[in-house]
């Protein structure tokens, strides 16, 4: 083999791995800190499913608002209002344009809508 030719398909022997990897982290399915608070504010009004388990219950985002501003870090808080009465804990919440992403809901009291739960989040950016 002419050293041309070696050095050529070396080089791809090297880059194959980290094109690999590229290719596995887009795979990925999305969490909020992909999101963040720009992308779940243009899902305002939106419906969300939330599974905790195999049974799910409908869930509209009614509010986004950001939390203390702190260097490199996106504070922000998600509020649901939903119909039914669920208890605090680890929710799959599924929606057509973020996907599924699992979040820590808790209860946040009642007005017209019916039930409010809230999901805070302190991301590093």
């Amino acid at each position: 083999m002419e050293r041309r030719n070696f050095v050529l398909s070396a080089g791809g022997l090297l880059a194959a791995p980290a094109l690999a990897r590229a290719a596995a982290l887009a795979a990925l399915p999305p969490t909020p800190s992909t999101i963040g608070m720009a992308g779940f504010s243009k899902l305002l009004g939106q419906q969300f499913i939330a599974y905790q388990g195999k049974r799910g219950t409908a869930l509209e985002l009614v509010a986004v608002r950001s939390g203390k501003a702190a260097p490199h870090q996106d504070q922000f808080t998600l509020f649901f209002a939903g119909t039914q009465d669920l208890d605090d804990g680890i929710y799959e919440i599924d929606n057509s344009a973020s996907g599924r992403l699992s979040v820590y809901m808790i209860p946040a009291g009642k007005d017209r809508r019916g039930a409010l739960y809230r999901a805070d989040f302190s991301l590093l950016v």
